[in-house]
C-alpha cells in the first residue's frame, strides 16, 4: 500500500481527507435527489463497490439497502485466497487473517469397504496449491467482512454511508438523454414503510440478490439452474469425539447423505453444512419447515458410531 503521496503526515493513514462538499447525512436528512450512482443492496458485492467509489468524492455514490442496519450475524463464510488479495488492495486482509480461521487442509470420509455403516478417513490434502497464492484461504462470519468495508467507506474522502430501509421498487431508462437517465423508484421498509421516492442517477448497480428488483426492471433473467437438494447451516459447538472437528472435512456416508464440517474463527464453534431431503422442481427449502432437530438429527445419523 502506498499511503504517503505528499509526505508523511501523523494519524491513522487509512482515515483519508474529508471532501469539501459531501452530503449532509444527520438522522432524518432527505435524500439526494440526483447521484452519478446508485448502487442496490449491502452485500460484499454493493459494498466492495462502494468501498472503492468512496475514495472518490467527484463520484457522487449512494447505496441503498431494505434492512434497517448493517448485516448482524453472517450467511456465507469462505474467503478465497483472490478475494483476499483484494482485500489487501482494501487495507484490511491483515485483520481477516488474524480473525478467521485458516483452511489449511481438507480431510476426506467415506463408507469403510469392511463395514459400509461406518465411515473413515480416506485421506487428506493440502486446500490450497502453494504456488496459487500468498494469502490464505480463510472462514470469518460475513458480517464482520461487511464492516471492514464500511469501515473503509466511512475513512474514505466521500465519508459514504449507506441508506438503510430503502428498496429498489423500479427503475426506469429514458433513452433519449444523458444526464441521469435513470429514474429510480425507491420504497421505505422501515419506520416510513411505504412511503416512495425518486432519484436520477447516471448508473445504477443491482447487487440486490437472487430477487434482483434492479435485474427485473430491465428484463433480465436469473440465469443456471437448481440443485433441488434441501442443506442445512448450523453453527454449532457440539460435545463431539470426531477427531477432524477443527478441520474442514467433506463426509459421505453410505445411506445417510453427506456433511461438510467448517471450523469457525476463535477455536470452538464449527459450521455444519446437513443433507436433508430431495426437493421437487421448484419448491423452496422453506417449505418443508425443517427445523434444528432435523439438522441435528440428520448429522448424527451421517456420522454414527
Amino acid at each position: 500500500m502506498q499511503f504517503y503521496k505528499d509526505g508523511f503526515r501523523g494519524g491513522n493513514p487509512d482515515l483519508k481527507t474529508a471532501a469539501p462538499g459531501r452530503r449532509e447525512r444527520a438522522p432524518f436528512a432527505p435524500l439526494p435527489k440526483k447521484v452519478d450512482v446508485l448502487i442496490a443492496g449491502c452485500g460484499p458485492a454493493g459494498l466492495c463497490l462502494a468501498a472503492q467509489l468512496a475514495q472518490f468524492a467527484e463520484i457522487d455514490t449512494m447505496i441503498v439497502e431494505p434492512k434497517p442496519g448493517p448485516l448482524e450475524k453472517g450467511q456465507a463464510d469462505g474467503v478465497n485466497t483472490r478475494t483476499m488479495e483484494m482485500f489487501q488492495a482494501f487495507g484490511f486482509a491483515e485483520t481477516v487473517k488474524r480473525e478467521s480461521y485458516w483452511v489449511n487442509q481438507t480431510a476426506f470420509w467415506m463408507p469403510d469397504p469392511k463395514t459400509p455403516a461406518h465411515i473413515r478417513r480416506i485421506g487428506r490434502t493440502q486446500d490450497v496449491c502453494g504456488i496459487s497464492s500468498e494469502m490464505p484461504h480463510t472462514l470469518i462470519n460475513q458480517a464482520r467482512v461487511h464492516e471492514l468495508f464500511l469501515e473503509v467507506m466511512q475513512n474514505a474522502p466521500a465519508r459514504l454511508e449507506p441508506d438503510y430501509s430503502w428498496a429498489v421498487k423500479d427503475l426506469a431508462i429514458d433513452a433519449t438523454t444523458e444526464d441521469y437517465p435513470v429514474t429510480v423508484t425507491l420504497e421505505n421498509t422501515g419506520i416510513n414503510a411505504g412511503e416512495v421516492t425518486t432519484v436520477r442517477a447516471n448508473y445504477v448497480v443491482g447487487c440486490d440478490g437472487a430477487r434482483s428488483k434492479v435485474r427485473e426492471a430491465i428484463g433480465g433473467t436469473l440465469q443456471g439452474g437448481a440443485a433441488h437438494q434441501a442443506w442445512g447451516v448450523m453453527d454449532i459447538l457440539a460435545n463431539t469425539d470426531f477427531p477432524d472437528a477443527r478441520q474442514k472435512c467433506l463426509i459421505t456416508s453410505a445411506q445417510e447423505g453427506n456433511l461438510l464440517i467448517l471450523p469457525r474463527e476463535g477455536g470452538y464453534l464449527f459450521r455444519m453444512y446437513v443433507e436433508l431431503d430431495k426437493l421437487n422442481k421448484d419448491e423452496r427449502v422453506s417449505s418443508r419447515n425443517f427445523t434444528a432437530e432435523h439438522m441435528i438429527g440428520a448429522a448424527n445419523r451421517i456420522l454414527r458410531p
